[in-house]
Parts: structure tokens; sequence; C-alpha cells
């Protein structure tokens, strides 16, 4: 056995058994685990083997890890690597409030499952026993379909991938880890047709919601841009809007906040001529709606209630779910007027590159690893088409 001193220099190391100087004492053999232990930047580090050879082969290994940098702190948790990461990484990142937010919803849960285990220790099997009870549910949390596992997943990957850069530990079990068979798949996006799209244009023009949908469906706005649209933005002569504000809910409320989804968010859009012409509508019922209200809260809105507040995102999806259902085209929600339009765009041959940037997509790394090239954004790409298909009489 080789003895440890009380002070031990950088790189120092030594080899011994568990419970060797009790055995001498009793003269009995020693029966403990082999230890291999390392002191790097002040740390004692330590691996443990069931023979002296391996723990000497281990503290070799230890040793030459150590020339690189690459020891890992053996009581290190995924807790902490996944603060760490929070802290200095996710932190400088350009994202709405609301992806922040999923982010730390999705560290939290992390940590609830494995935030206690030692990294040094973490294995697959863990990590996807984690994913089965995720995708279970329990009596605190509802089962989690295979879209949130996928953002789990990555999270843990991006979080592993950070301490593997800095020799916090030497691999990335996530990567390898697979997702529950059972997990609910999300259902395929649905996309009016060409015929379906006339149809609902054709029974919004009574509602005084008929632009905001309208608009939706014509440039693919979120809903949250478009209800965050304001005058100031909305050129009509020109025929264009200027997305610089969103809504969101906070607090259980719905306001009228700057922060837009990413930096690429905002952005200045052309409108074909029933978008310009719908708009045009709705600010003429808005006129008149001013002028009948006792007061009007905020003069800026393009779309309000009748008394010019924030629109809630629950009330206009219920509002569009019955004008399409009143329809007979089925419930449709504010989303899946986005992905229509983004789908009768392509179909019309608009290119994908444009398709993205009228978007304002930023991370579709389908777009951005086969079909972006150095191609200026064309805001006014969708134009011709969708006026085309849609605004002709």
């Amino acid at each position: 056995m080789v003895e440890i001193s009380s002070k031990r220099g950088n790189g120092e190391g030594s080899v011994y058994q568990e419970g060797a100087k009790k055995a001498r004492q009793l003269g009995t053999e020693p029966t403990g685990r082999w230890v291999a232990q390392i002191v790097v930047d002040g740390k004692l580090r330590r691996t443990f083997h069931t023979t002296e050879a391996k723990a000497k082969a281990g503290l070799r290994e230890m040793h030459r890890k150590a020339s690189t940098g690459a020891v890992t702190d053996g009581n290190l948790t995924v807790g902490q690597i996944l603060k760490r990461w929070s802290e200095r990484s996710l932190a400088g990142r350009d994202v709405s409030p609301s992806t922040l937010e999923t982010y730390q919803w999705v560290v939290a849960r992390l940590a609830d499952e494995i935030g206690s285990k030692r990294v040094r220790t973490l294995s697959v099997e863990a990590v996807e026993e984690a994913f089965d009870r995720m995708g279970q549910g329990d009596a605190k949390h509802a089962p989690l379909g295979r879209a949130s596992l996928v953002k789990i997943r990555s999270v843990l990957g991006q979080a592993l991938d950070f301490a593997v850069k800095r020799g916090l530990t030497n691999r990335n079990v996530s990567r390898l880890a697979e997702l529950p068979p059972s997990a609910e798949r999300t259902k395929p996006r649905r996309s009016l047709t060409v015929d379906e799209a006339k149809k609902l244009l054709a029974v919004l023009a009574d509602d005084r919601l008929e632009a905001m949908f309208v608009v939706m469906l014509a440039v693919g706005l979120r809903p949250g841009e478009v209800a965050g649209l304001t005058w100031d933005g909305v050129d009509l002569d020109h025929g264009r809007i200027a997305v610089r504000h969103s809504v969101r809910v906070v607090k259980n409320r719905a306001a009228l906040v700057d922060a837009l989804k990413t930096a690429k968010s905002r952005r200045t859009i052309e409108l074909p001529d029933f978008a310009v012409d719908a708009l045009r509508r709705h600010r003429a019922r808005q006129v008149e709606e001013r002028l009948a209200a006792r007061s009007w809260s905020d003069d800026r809105l393009v779309f309000a209630t009748a008394v010019g507040t924030v629109l809630e995102p629950r009330n206009v999806a219920r509002t569009l779910a019955r004008i399409t259902a009143d329809a007979d085209l089925g419930k449709w929600s504010p989303n899946e007027l986005r992905h229509s339009a983004a789908s009768l765009m392509l179909a019309a041959g608009v290119p994908l590159e444009h398709v993205a940037d009228l978007l304002g997509h930023t991370n579709t790394r389908m777009l951005e690893a086969t079909y972006r090239h150095a191609l200026q954004p064309a805001m006014n790409a969708a134009v011709t088409p969708m006026q085309t298909m849609l605004g002709a009489s």
C-alpha cells in the first residue's frame, strides 16, 4: 500500500486498499476495494477497482488525463452541470421569453429526474429510464409526448456537450439514449387546401377579426405576432406590415411585449391585395367601435377587444374554431393557419429559403444545411402566388 500524505501536490497520486489499516490492526486480510486517487487543481479525484493491478492501471490513466486536462470530478452531479450550462450558455442566448421558459422547464424536469446522479456513473440506461418515467407520467406530472422528450434529450445533450468541452466529463451518454417506443407522437400537421382557404376567406367577411385571420393565412404570422401588430407598423398605401411586437401571456394575462421569438422575427412584410383590403375594412370597423366605446384602452393595437384591450389568445382560438366549424371545415387553430400559409406558398413554388425568411425562421436545420444560399431575404416573395390563389375573384 502507498501511504498518503496529509498535504498533496498537484498531480500526486496513490493506490491503496480500503480497510487495510484496520485489517493490519486486527491481523486479518483486507477485503475492501482498491482505490486510485490523484490531486488535480487542489481537488482529490478517486476511482475504484477490484484489484491492485486495475487500480494501478487506473492511476496511470488518471495521470494521462491530468496531463490533457480531462480528469473529471467524481462527485460532480448532472444537476450541477445543468446549473453551469444554464448560467453560462443558456443565459447568453438570444431567445424569446417563452422559449427561455421552455428551456428552464426542461432543466427543472431533468434536475428532478437525474439531477442527483453523478456524471461519472451516468449511464445510457439511467437516461433511458428517466425518459420512460417522463413518458409514463406520475402523480405530479402528466405523461410527456415524443416531441417533449426530444426537447428534453436535446437540452441534456447540450448540457453534457458543455461539460465535455470543459473537461468536466468524458462522454455524452444522452447522444446514445433512445426514446421510449410507446411515447405518443405528435399528430401530423394539417393544411388548408386552396379551395378550403377560399371558403374560409368568404365566411370571414362578417367577423370583426376577419383581417386578423386573413393576414395569418396570407403571410403566415405567428398568433402572437399578428395579435401584437400596431398601427404605426401598418402601411396600407404600400401594402406592408412591420412585425415589431408580440402578445404573450404574462401572469395569466395577455400583454403586448417587445420581445419576439427570435431576432429574425423582426421583419417587414409585403401583403397581397386581399389582405390589404381586409385591413382597410378592419380599420373602418375599429374607428366605429372606438367612437361607440366610452373608453378605449390602447390606440396602438391593430387587433383588440371591443374596448381596446389586448386579445386573449384562448378567445382568438375559440373564435377561429367556431368560424371554421360553422363553415363545415372542421375546427382549425391559429397555428394551423400559419402552417397552411407555408404549405400553400410551397405548393405555389415559392422557394424554401424565401418562405423561411417570410415566416421569421432562423433555426430550421434542413433549410440552413440544404437549401439556404447567399440570397437576400425576399419579403415580397409570396405576394403574387398568394394573390393568385386566394385573392382572384
